[in-house]
């Protein structure tokens, strides 16, 4: 914040460009609906979200969140998923380790454009209307979600902060075995300790 401010340009920026108004959310950014939504209140009209994993591929989770993303927001969502790659230099064989499924959502929610299969290199496509979005944004009495927020009483939700910040100012991210130790852990411990969450 000392350096690019407290606005949503400095945490979810927005490129107006001749082709709509674009923004990113990386990998698992998009798990997190509060992302989503920050970008459309930004303006965001095509939001890119980036490869994620296999194992939200297969369970479904990869597109139940696009495609909410898409629908909460009534923006589009483009979402490609990597194809398969080579773990090192000398490696004998690829792998496949997101799974494919690459696809493009509307602002509806539906799923006008998708590739099933991963683990090569493929292409997906569907047209992107722009002004169709706008005018739904503009005229529509019922889904287009954002204008009916209550933000005032949302704030209550986010008052006390739960996942640490700054946690790699001074060091490099751990590997999985320790960030399971020292931060996803405490993290549920500390959901226990609100009384969110019970055994």
């Amino acid at each position: 914040m000392d350096r690019y401010g407290r606005t949503l340009d400095a945490f979810w920026p927005v490129v107006d460009t001749p082709i709509g108004r674009l923004g990113i959310m990386m990998a698992n950014e998009a798990s997190y609906p509060e992302n989503a939504r920050a970008l459309a209140l930004n303006g965001c009209e095509v939001a890119y979200r980036t490869s994620f994993p296999l194992f939200g591929v297969c369970s479904d989770m990869f597109e139940v969140q696009n495609r909410a993303r898409a629908l909460d927001n009534t923006m589009y969502v483009l979402a490609p998923n990597a194809a398969a790659y080579y773990a090192h230099a000398d490696a004998p064989v690829p792998m496949d380790a997101f799974g494919g499924r690459s696809m493009i959502v509307n602002y509806r929610g539906q799923v006008i454009g998708r590739v099933h299969h991963g683990g090569i290199s493929t292409a997906v496509t569907a047209p992107i209307d722009i002004a169709a979005l706008r005018h739904h944004r503009l005229n529509s009495p019922l889904t287009n979600w954002v204008k009916d927020l209550r933000t005032e009483l949302y704030q209550i939700m986010y008052e006390q902060p739960i996942y640490p910040k700054n946690l790699y100012v001074d060091r490099a991210p751990p590997r999985h075995a320790e960030y399971r130790e020292q931060v996803t852990k405490r993290q549920i411990e500390l959901m226990r300790s609100r009384g969110i969450w019970r055994e």
